[in-house]
């Protein structure tokens, strides 16, 4: 019989990952666990002396394909047993039916090695065509356990695996109707696409989650279960209890899941709610009419990144109820009160922000949606030593009558003790950056005023449309590249349904692939990349989100991303309410992982991507202004300096002005350039040594530096919610002695590179307000004292506590150096410099449509960089934008041109390029808050113009009348 055994695993005096765990074994062979930050444990065996079932090397491609390599096998059969019945002796394979295979001679099919490009090299096995022309033996078999045997010349068993059937599955079972939960009218019908599954039972229970009789399912041939229910059953919730083989427990089991599926859930999300999303009580007022504003052009777009938490929780204009949640950014003064935070966020709209980009708001499986089950800042330190026994009991009875933010006020910041008492704090607080998805169709329940049920869905839509009404189109972060979980956890969804499908396994030991952080899920899997459309088609059509950033985006194929696209551009406003073909798409376009270098198929990687039109974030511009890497760790992170603070220009101790700083200046200006070309792989310039080159040929870490074939595929940042902040960085970089006057050039500086370039900017929140996470690299966790802005501008959370020793211990002595040091702690004033600067950058970009190019030859034509070669000045960059007769279209019809400089130097720069005339400074600098930046100049007579130090400056030639032929386009 199955044993079951319990497992707590701690990290010092914290359980990792949290709750105890257990495992049901066999009570055959050995069995290795591999526990590693994960809630669930996978067992499988270990080969021992004699015979065993080693792994899962063995792969059912299509319903007449194996692909398996055994070495020194003559003779192979594929085994497969309803009951789970497979066994080994010292010398044989037991239990089952055994099926013959041939060992094909000329190996996979191209068209299979073109499909599974990673078991290309293995041999080919084939089945018995009465097997193959039959679907219903197909089906049968595959709702079994499989193993592949090998023989040697005398018949003797000498290699026996688990088959993957990922492929298999897709051959037979894609399926395009309906899943989910679906109305006719009032009456609900339920469908489950498990092709595996022996059996399925729909579980009902009442409205306050008290069991109701059962529901039986049927199995199509399409490997769907169905069930139609009656109008009572809306307001009521099910669960799924589905029987298959899972090859994580080595046998049958019947087990309960939600619906993968799921639009709406219970508290905790442990059962799936009957809600129908088109009911008109589900829908705020004028929700029928409203259309999230969306630009003509995604190059008009400009991208702010934020928190739900972050936003609102330390916000007191904010009623109490309300902060951290949904509701709190309806306070935008139409119908409601105005919040200082929506107030904020209005005013860089007007700017020329256009889309609030949300950290992930679907169902995170990390916070307990339970508020009372929770502690935060202002929750009793009493409490917390209550619901965490683990907390120091000499702590508890010193502060047991504070409350957390109390204690954490009272501390030392420049010691270590805000984030000892955290790591207490974390796994119950309300925080987490989210990226660990339960159910990918359903708003969190913690952000909600009520978990249970539909308000979830009402207030997230309430927040769309308070959004719109500032003029902000909402982009979620969407993580479709991994689950929380996989096995039989109790976060686990997908694998319970059809066990070992959904996700990537790797090949030899058929174990999920982590390289994501977490169980990597496989969308070049027919069904999974159908879940990832159907998913991003309901936040389109329900929540009418205008943009959609694709977390990890390298992890999913390039064709998983055009699908994706195509679907969103057949909605329509008159059909769903929204225009999908100007719902922007982004991600993370990194290359790493068991799919790295398409080994697993073309994947959705910055170069992959050129031409698509989905956009990548653009690491090249991000590296050159901040300085180093984001690896960066020790010295390295002083002595690495960037264009935004210091290289070359203004050293610090660490990285004097000599031959090697210059030539790492000279290649960051040339990534920069590249980087505010929208990053084309096609842009002519003239390198730093002098050549005419393009994008392409700039290096960058033996890569290329251009890459994209449209502006709009650029993502340019100095910033986001991964690695330190901008202010952060500054503060580890710029030389010591330099002002906070500065440090706030500096941050406005480096923020000039994204938004007067090509391509779509991306502010992290808090860019524009000096943001510090006290020098945390990585908050994912970390909580509200690490993370909340404060919209009263009281504090930027500098030095508010050593951040957390496992991410940051090894950068502690230079923190407490720099913290230490009075000068880098701003004011109100600092906040508030910073902050007009930016929207005066967002208003100067939004000025003129030259700014915003939206194809590959305009910004070829129109923009040309200046001070570049060998004889440069270090730390300055300017460039003019044509639209003289040269150019082609007037797309402007004021001014012929523009000339941009961005001085990150010390002291005033004066430049030039050659004879021209009638330039005068733009409106907006002219009037700027910023009473330096008013004095650039241009001398008519000279020719030249002169910025201030750390400034950047942009000069209008006015068009008088017809279109002019100055300034000169771009010929090389």
């Amino acid at each position: 019989d199955a044993k079951t055994v319990g497992i707590i695993v701690h990290r010092g005096d914290e359980k990792d990952p949290g709750p105890d765990m257990t495992v049901e074994l066999a009570t055959t062979g050995n069995i290795v666990f591999l526990v590693s930050g994960s809630s669930e444990i996978s067992p499988f065996p270990l080969g021992i002396p004699g015979l065993s079932i080693a792994g899962a090397g063995a792969h059912w491609l299509d319903r007449g394909t194996l692909a398996w390599n055994p070495i020194g096998a003559t003779s192979y059969e594929l085994r497969y047993a309803a009951d789970g019945s497979i066994t080994t002796t010292e010398t044989e394979v037991t239990g089952g039916t055994a099926i013959p295979l041939t060992k094909a001679p000329a190996g996979l099919s191209p068209a299979l090695k073109a499909a599974f490009p990673h078991l290309s090299a293995l041999s080919a096995l084939t089945l018995p065509t009465a097997i193959t022309d039959s679907r219903s033996s197909l089906s049968e078999i595959l709702q079994g356990e499989l193993v592949a045997v090998a023989k040697d010349g005398d018949g003797k068993v000498i290699a026996a695996t688990r088959v993957q059937i990922p492929g298999v599955l897709d051959d037979l079972f894609t399926y395009e109707g309906p899943l989910g939960l679906t109305f006719a009218g009032t009456t609900p019908s339920l469908a489950l696409w498990a092709p595996t599954a022996q059996l399925v039972r729909l579980l009902r229970y009442d409205a306050a989650l008290a069991p109701l009789t059962p529901a039986q399912m049927t199995r199509g041939d399409d490997g769907v279960w169905r069930v139609t229910g009656d109008p009572t059953w809306a307001g009521t919730f099910y669960r799924y209890e589905v029987k298959a083989f899972h090859p994580v427990l080595g046998r049958v089991a019947t087990v309960e899941v939600t619906d993968p599926y799921s639009t709406a859930l219970s508290t905790g999300s442990k059962h799936t709610l009957i809600a129908d999303l088109t009911a008109p009580a589900l829908a705020p007022a004028g929700w029928a009419d409203f259309h999230p504003p969306q630009p003509d052009a995604p190059e008009d777009i400009a991208l702010y990144e934020l928190h739900v938490r972050d936003f609102s929780v330390a916000d007191p204009t904010v009623p109490a109820a309300d902060r951290g949640h949904y509701r709190a950014f309806t306070y935008n003064g139409q119908g409601t009160s105005l919040s200082d935070g929506m107030r904020h966020l209005a005013g860089l709209a007007s700017a020329g922000v256009t889309h609030l980009h949300l950290l992930p708001t679907f169902d995170i499986a990390t916070i307990d949606e339970d508020a009372s089950a929770r502690v935060d800042l202002d929750t009793g330190f009493d409490v917390l030593c209550a619901k965490n026994t683990s907390v120091p009991r000499d702590l508890c009875t010193t502060h047991g009558m504070k409350t957390v933010r109390q204690v954490l006020a009272g501390f030392d910041p420049k010691t270590s003790d805000a984030q000892a008492l955290m790591a207490y704090v974390r796994p119950i607080d309300s925080f987490n950056w989210g990226y660990d998805p339960f159910h990918y169709n359903v708003p969190e329940g913690s952000y909600a005023s009520q978990p249970n049920g539909t308000a979830r869905i009402v207030e997230y839509r309430q927040m769309v449309q308070a959004l719109g009404q500032v003029g902000l189109g909402l982009v979620i972060d969407v993580v479709y590249n991994h689950t929380n979980a996989s096995g039989v956890g109790p976060t686990s969804v997908l694998d319970k349904v059809v066990p070992g499908y959904y996700h990537r396994l790797n090949p030899d030991t058929g174990l999920v692939e982590t390289s994501t952080c977490c169980a990597n899920t496989a969308t070049e899997h027919a069904m999974m990349r159908r879940l990832m459309i159907d998913s991003a088609l309901i936040w389109a059509r329900q929540y009418k989100v205008a943009g959609l950033r694709f977390d990890l985006m390298g992890h999913h194929m390039k064709a998983d991303m055009q699908a994706l696209r195509a679907a969103l551009d057949t909605l329509t406003i008159e059909a769903d309410g929204v225009d999908g073909k100007k719902i922007y798409v982004y991600g993370e376009g990194w290359n790493f992982g068991e799919v790295a270098s398409n080994a697993r198929g073309v994947n959705a990687t910055q170069n992959n991507m050129a031409g698509t039109g989905i956009g990548t974030f653009n690491d090249r511009l991000r590296d050159a202004v901040r300085g180093g890497s984001a690896f960066d760790s020790g010295n390295d992170l002083r002595k690495r300096q960037g264009f935004g603070n210091g290289l070359y220009a203004a050293p610090n101790e660490l990285a004097p002005a000599d031959a090697t700083t210059k030539a790492a200046a000279l290649l960051g200006a040339d990534l920069i350039r590249v980087g505010m070309a929208g990053g084309l792989k096609n842009f002519r310039l003239t390198d730093r040594n002098g050549n005419n080159v393009t994008g392409f040929l700039v290096g960058y870490n033996g890569a290329n530096g251009g890459y994209t074939l449209d502006p709009q595929e650029s993502i340019n940042y100095v910033e986001k919610h991964d690695n330190q902040t901008l202010f952060d960085i500054i503060a580890y970089k710029a030389k010591t002695g330099t002002t906070m006057a500065d440090r706030v050039r500096m941050q406005v500086v480096s923020l000039a590179t994204i938004l007067l370039g090509q391509g779509v900017p991306f502010i992290h929140a808090g860019s524009e307000l000096l943001r510090s996470k006290s020098m945390e690299r990585d908050s994912y966790d970390s909580g509200d004292w690490w993370n909340a802005l404060d919209p009263t501008l009281a504090s930027n959370r500098w030095n508010v506590g050593l951040p957390r020793e496992d991410k940051d211990g090894s950068n502690w002595a230079l923190i407490t150096s720099l913290l230490a040091d009075a000068a880098l702690a701003p004011k109100k004033a600092d906040f508030e410099a910073t902050r007009d600067r930016v929207k005066e950058l967002l208003a100067v970009r939004k000025s003129s449509p030259l700014f915003r190019l939206q194809t590959e030859a305009d910004v070829k034509s129109r923009l040309l960089f200046h001070n570049t070669g060998p004889s440069q000045t270090p730390g300055l960059i300017t460039f003019t934008l044509s639209d003289a007769t040269c150019a082609g279209a007037d797309l402007d019809p004021t001014r012929d041109g523009l000339f941009v400089a961005i001085n990150a130097r010390p002291e005033a720069a004066t430049t030039g390029f050659g004879p021209t005339s009638g330039w005068t400074l733009h409106p907006t600098f002219a009037s700027s808050v910023d009473t330096t930046a008013r004095t650039a100049t241009f001398d008519d007579a000279s020719d030249t113009f002169t910025v201030p130090a750390w400034s950047a400056a942009v000069f209008v030639l006015p068009q008088g009348g017809a279109q002019g032929t100055a300034p000169a386009c771009n010929t090389l």
